[in-house]
């Protein structure tokens, strides 16, 4: 009985050894596709397995072949669009780096960081045309996440013409750059962008204009980087008419946005391997010290107050009862009686006269809503301030535009009209074509007004600090001024090119003397 069982186990001793020795061919072979971590997690775990009697090591599996590569998702080629490789050459290589090079060679800190932010924001103009050359035309909430770079640029380059608002010397190039930077927009426009980068481009000339004027006789290098910088404005709307001519050119058979943004996800780990590891974890915080006892409230105080309050309906029961012949309100010989000292003057009392309320001042008066709308034939813009240039499109005859408390503003009249007036408005610019009657100034200092066309009058009252740009055209107007200072009239130089002005003051110094028992005066004119 006991050989039986003897014989027994060891036919299952052997046969264990069989179906081991077979499992672990089969694992050899299993090793050659799986990674080298499985293989010797495999090969532990075998050997943990059978632990009665070693076995024959199989010989060392080959090397397993590379993995596959994932799939990636379709995404754009990697050829430029034409358009694209056209940008490149005709505005970032051909217009902007020239520019910002000149900037660099003689401009202040404040103007080379401005122009190094517009360099930015036409190279992210750029990244919205490569997707535009890859991609499908967007749904409206992806395309508004496309234009966040650009509107971050526009705001920075605004705020830093603001920043620097007390350098007067190149605040003419701040304002000119600033002006300028909403080109970009072009792309949201449609069916004409061109035109949109045409009016920007003359509002960025009025600024432009201004400094050609102050500084053609003195630094040659402000006058070349006034054309540079409205070249760049002029070849990027010869580009959109050439390239985009309805709008920004999308690629119908591309991918959508979202995919493209994936592919260049994936595209940009593989190219350089694996990411390196994660850092360690930071050693813990070591532990707060334990607060400090709060200190007793003191007796008497705030502690005070609030042990009186929680006294309830008790605390009431010191107070009396006042009589009504001690009313003041029931009586009025108490009043006229009374101790309470009077807080005006002797003067205000014996009169009897209450004091005048003060007037709230400016700062604390509630802003009022900016408006810009047409009322019958009167275009009223008011209360816009630090706004984007407002143009008026397509004027009448028979209609007039009114500016009334502008400030930091830039208005521009397309067409003909028949008057513009500027009331209480402060460093306000005005592009005007042409006006049948006349142009009126009120109050309106620090004002900047430019006539491309003709003016029969200009009319300026209680106006200090003013710059007046008259054309060719507009040569035979006629000027009238009171109580004002510091204006200055810019003519076009005859046999020179559009652009350049010679600046004359407006006399504010008259003599006058009695002739003929008349009032004879006359303009003072300082020689030399």
């Amino acid at each position: 009985m006991a050989s039986g069982g003897l014989h027994s186990l060891a036919t299952i001793i052997k046969r264990l050894e069989a179906t081991t020795s077979r499992l672990e061919d089969l694992a050899s072979l299993a090793t050659t596709y799986l990674s080298p971590a499985a293989q010797v997690s495999t090969s532990t775990s075998n050997s943990s397995s059978v632990n009665t009697e070693p076995t024959p090591v199989p010989p060392p599996a080959p090397h397993p072949p590379p993995a596959p590569a994932a799939p990636v998702a379709p995404g754009p080629s990697d050829e430029v669009p034409a358009f694209v490789t056209a940008y490149d050459e005709k505005i970032i290589e051909g217009k902007l780096k020239p520019f910002v090079e000149l900037t660099k060679s003689f401009a202040v800190g404040s103007v080379i960081e401005q122009v190094e932010v517009l360099e930015k924001e036409f190279i992210d103009l750029r990244e919205v045309l490569v997707i535009a050359g890859a991609c499908k035309n967007p749904d409206q909430a992806e395309f508004e996440k496309l234009l966040g770079p650009l509107q971050k640029d526009i705001e920075t380059i605004t705020r830093m013409k603001e920043a620097n608002r007390k350098d007067r010397e190149w605040w003419d190039h701040l304002s000119a750059v600033a002006a300028g930077a909403p080109s970009v927009g072009w792309i949201t426009v449609s069916p004409k962008p061109a035109p949109f980068v045409a009016e920007i481009k003359d509002s960025a000339q009025f600024y432009t204009n201004r400094v050609i004027n102050q500084h053609k006789e003195k630094d040659a290098r402000h006058v070349e980087w006034t054309r540079g910088y409205v070249a760049i404005l002029e070849e990027l709307r010869k580009y959109i008419m050439e390239y985009h001519t309805t709008g920004l050119v999308w690629n119908a058979k591309g991918v959508t946005v979202e995919q493209y943004k994936a592919s260049a996800g994936s595209a940009a780990p593989a190219a350089g391997g694996a990411p390196p590891p994660p850092p360690p974890p930071p050693p813990p915080a070591p532990a707060a010290p334990p607060a400090p006892a709060a200190a007793a409230a003191p007796a008497g105080g705030l502690g005070a107050v609030f042990q009186d309050l929680n006294r309830g309906e008790g605390i009431t029961k010191s107070l009396r009862k006042v009589d009504k012949s001690e009313m003041t309100h029931k009586n009025p010989a108490l009043r006229a009686g009374s101790t309470v000292p009077a807080t005006t003057s002797p003067a205000a009392a014996s009169t009897g006269k209450k004091p005048a309320k003060p007037s709230k001042p400016q700062a604390l008066m509630g802003k009022k809503p900016a408006k810009f709308a047409l009322e019958g034939n009167k275009w009223a813009i008011e209360y816009q301030e630090n706004q984007p240039p407002i143009t008026v499109e397509n004027v009448e005859i028979s209609q007039t535009v009114n500016l009334y408390a502008c400030k930091n503003t830039t208005v521009i009249v397309k067409g003909k009209c028949n008057a513009v007036t500027l009331i209480n408005c402060t460093k306000t610019s005005v592009l005007v074509e042409s006006v049948i009657s006349s142009i009126s100034v009120t109050n309106s200092p620090s004002f900047a007004l430019q006539i491309t066309g003709k003016a029969p009058t200009i009319q300026l009252d209680s106006t200090d600090s003013g710059q007046i740009y008259l054309s060719k055209e507009c040569l035979e107007a006629e000027i009238t001024t009171a109580k004002c200072s510091s204006i200055n009239i810019s003519l076009p130089v005859e046999g020179e090119e559009d652009g350049v002005f010679d600046e004359q003051p407006i006399p504010e110094m008259f003599r006058t003397t009695i002739v003929g028992g008349k009032l004879v005066t006359s303009a003072v004119e300082h020689a030399g």
